[in-house]
């Protein structure tokens, strides 16, 4: 994942080892490649470690769905920060 210092980061799922991470861009900035937001999750590999996969997004509503789906019991409002305001 890029390193941008225009992002907002929320945790998804508190894991054993890891946390599963939304990240999104603030209004007008966006990650390599046009994505707007990105998943950091994690799966199991070992006793020891975990698989680390991203799952980025180009738009906030694919994002929202899928949150809806995969993360019912996150509490968290999307939207993109613009500083500009």
């Amino acid at each position: 994942m890029d390193k941008i210092e225009n992002k907002m980061s929320y945790i998804l799922r508190d894991g054993v080892l890891n946390d599963d991470t939304l990240h999104i861009t603030n209004a007008g900035y966006s990650f390599k490649g046009g994505y707007v937001a990105c998943i950091e999750y994690y799966t199991f590999l070992n006793e020891w470690a975990n698989k680390k996969h991203l799952k980025y997004f180009r738009n906030l509503i694919t994002l929202e769905k899928y949150i809806a789906k995969r993360y019912p019991d996150a509490d968290i409002e999307i939207y993109q920060y613009n500083e500009n305001l």
